[in-house]
């Protein structure tokens, strides 16, 4: 009798545990189903939410406006869209930009169809004097900045003018960049540690006279945060800055940035050669 409920004892003993092992990988197995089913869902509304926020820059680089809509039930979009640079002082670049490509700020405003007003009357357009152009440094290897200026002088002819700044002395030596460049860049929270001045009479422009169509700055030896200070002028409209958030009925919410900046030429054209006639050698 003893072995009979000894026996008796354990194998109640051992169905516990299986019992219990099994219970523990079921409430496991339930878990991580809920756990897979609530993360799906979230990809899913995540999805559906970003999708709107496209659909709301798409519609905003066609309409340049502000704009809400509700694609389908539950899931819509709201756009803002907003200039840059509208005001005076300093301009910064949206993004940094890097080495060998080429950030350009408008000196001429933009009709409607975003095509360039090249009326030397238009009193939009910039005809200071000069112009202030600030960038940052780097811990490894400080950028230089090529700088090319299009404009269009009275006679109609359209010209191109170079010039460089290096903050480095002795790399200047070999680059022949000019060095006349100040430290403080231009302040605020710009990031940026170096300023240089560029004076248009300096390159042989008639600011009066001439309009000044457009400022086209590429970093050399590194990527660089570059600022633009007019003083206390204004720059022309740069473009505009989109952000649009889509959102679907469980309260997901993915958002866009899009900087919308007006056309510029190819970089290539920067080292192009141009005649507004034959050329001869």
């Amino acid at each position: 009798m003893k072995g009979t409920v000894r026996s008796s004892g354990q194998v109640v003993l051992i169905t516990l545990l299986v019992l219990t092992i099994a219970t523990t990988v079921a409430l496991s197995l339930i878990a991580r189903t809920t756990t897979d089913t609530t993360i799906t869902s979230q990809v899913v509304e995540s999805s559906r939410a970003f999708s709107a926020a496209e659909a709301g820059v798409e519609e905003a680089l066609k309409s340049a406006s502000n704009s809400a809509n509700e694609l389908t039930a539950g899931v819509s979009y709201t756009v803002t869209v907003s200039p840059i640079n509208s005001s005076t002082g300093v301009f910064e670049f949206p993004t940094k930009v890097e080495r060998g490509s080429t950030g350009t700020v408008w000196l001429v405003n933009h009709d409607a169809n975003n095509v360039p007003i090249e009326d030397p009357n238009d009193p939009g357009r910039y005809n200071a004097p000069s112009i202030d152009i600030c960038w940052n440094t780097d811990a490894t290897t400080i950028p230089a900045l090529a700088v090319t200026l299009l404009y269009k002088k009275s006679d109609g002819t359209y010209q191109v003018a170079h010039t460089a700044f290096d903050p480095s002395s002795d790399r200047a030596q070999t680059d022949n960049f000019s060095t006349v460049v100040a430290s403080g860049g231009c302040g605020g929270n710009t990031g940026t540690d170096y300023r240089a001045t560029l004076t248009f009479n300096d390159l042989g422009i008639n600011r009066l006279t001439d309009t000044l169509m457009e400022l086209r700055i590429r970093p050399v030896y590194n990527d660089a945060t570059i600022a633009v200070d007019a003083g206390t002028n204004q720059l022309p409209l740069q473009g505009h800055r989109i952000e649009s958030t889509g959102t679907t009925t469980t309260g997901m919410n993915r958002k866009i940035v899009v900087y919308q900046q007006y056309r510029s030429p190819s970089t290539i054209f920067d080292a192009a050669l141009y005649s507004q006639g034959s050329l001869t050698q």
